[in-house]
């Protein structure tokens, strides 16, 4: 096995070398079912980002309705507000967290994966300078 093999001028997997990554990949089968709390906690955190946006809306609208001489139930509705622009942004964290886990274990399943192909290059190089 020569070095261009295996990765190219940009230093990338060589396309023999990327389809057997994506095999293995395919072979993990991480996309699947209820059992992946990834996913679950994206949806959670969609989720509470909408209901956390439409009690702000909601009680906002509330705020302004309430008329000049209702104070209580206008810093009510804006405490509401409040709220709920919290566990909006309650939310977009859990998704955001979710959403980069997912990822970057896809990331370093390729990182192992090129780390591996390094090695034997590096095996390869130094069985051929003997």
């Amino acid at each position: 096995m020569t070095n261009d093999e295996h990765t190219d001028a940009t230093g990338t997997m060589s396309p023999s070398r990327l389809t057997q990554f994506e095999a293995e990949v395919g072979k993990l089968k991480v996309t699947g079912g209820g059992a992946n709390p990834e996913r679950l906690g994206s949806w959670w955190g969609i989720g509470l980002t909408i209901l956390g946006f439409v009690v702000a809306i909601i009680s906002f609208w509330n705020a302004l309705d309430s008329g000049a001489n209702n104070t209580d139930t206008e810093l009510r509705s804006q405490i509401f507000a409040v709220i709920g622009v919290g566990i909006a942004i309650v939310g977009i964290a859990i998704w955001v967290r979710n959403s980069l886990t997912r990822y970057l274990r896809y990331w370093i399943v390729r990182l192992v994966y090129e780390q591996r192909e390094q090695t034997e290059q590096l095996i390869q190089a130094l069985r051929d300078g003997k």
